[in-house]
Formats: C-alpha cells, sequence, structure tokens
C-alpha cells in the first residue's frame, strides 16, 4: 500500500467489459484445464450454469464450470445433478470435482473480481469539479462497446 503521495502504484490495470469477461471465462476454462467438467472431453469451450438461470443462477464463478458443447446444449436447465447421474459417463470422482468446485471461496480469484467490477452499472464519476456549474451531479458513462458481442 502507498504511504506518500511520491510512491508509484505499478501493474494496475482497469478493464473495460469485454476484456474482463474474456479474462473470467479464461479463468474457468483453464481451472478446469479446458475439460469438459461433466464428460472429460477436451473440447471445453462453453461455460455451463451449474444451477441454470432460467432457474435462478446467477453468473457467478462458482456457478459456471467448463463444459463441451454437446454436455452444455443437452443439460440444458435441467438440474445438473440429476442429469449428470443419468449419463454413461459419470462418475463419483467427476461429480465430486462439481461439489468441490461449487463450495470452494471463489472471490479469491482475481478474474472474477476483475469481472464484477467491471460489470458494475452505471459507472458514475462526478463532474469536473473546475467546472463552472458548482453542482454536485453525477454523469453517467456506459460501455458501448459490450453491446457488440
Amino acid at each position: 500500500m502507498s504511504n506518500s503521495e511520491n510512491e508509484l502504484i505499478f501493474n494496475l490495470q482497469c478493464l473495460n467489459r469485454r476484456t474482463a469477461r474474456k479474462k473470467f471465462r479464461k479463468d474457468i476454462l483453464d481451472s478446469w484445464d479446458n475439460k469438459c467438467a461433466y464428460c472429460g472431453s477436451d473440447r471445453a469451450f462453453t461455460l455451463d450454469h451449474i444451477i441454470p438461470k432460467a432457474k435462478g443462477g446467477g453468473t457467478k464463478r462458482g456457478n459456471l464450470l467448463a463444459c463441451c458443447p454437446t454436455c452444455n446444449l443437452d443439460k440444458s436447465d435441467i438440474d445438473w445433478l440429476l442429469w449428470f447421474r443419468s449419463k454413461k459417463f459419470w462418475t463419483q470422482e467427476r461429480e465430486n470435482t462439481v461439489w468441490e468446485w461449487l463450495s470452494y471461496n471463489h472471490e479469491q480469484s482475481i478474474a472474477a473480481r476483475e469481472y464484477e467490477e467491471a460489470c458494475r452499472e452505471p459507472l458514475k464519476l462526478p463532474f469536473d469539479r473546475l467546472s463552472d456549474s458548482g453542482s454536485s451531479e453525477e454523469s453517467v458513462l456506459s460501455d458501448s462497446s459490450d453491446d457488440a458481442s
């Protein structure tokens, strides 16, 4: 932490939403070694909401895992445990790994914190204090580059 105004801060990054989202996704896929958490395929390039969004599941790191497109499409909004146990590729070891993922404290993930920070909306900045208005209103900035993804 800085003790004086003269000290410099190094390695400070400001991420836009698109960059933060990519880093967030990559962090989760890397955590699973790019293997599907369900079938073990090395084609995991999608993220599955363990608790489906349709059933109230959030887009939080602890509710997302690496998944191949086949499993992601097949699972759809079905309860993960019922769906997973009905599959021939189910193993107790993989189920335990998903349970460990669910119980892990994902707030330790830097990418997750950066993503959540970048997605807070709206980003409010005080008006220029040197302006003649003397108003304490806030301006609102939006990240329009995020809408193009």
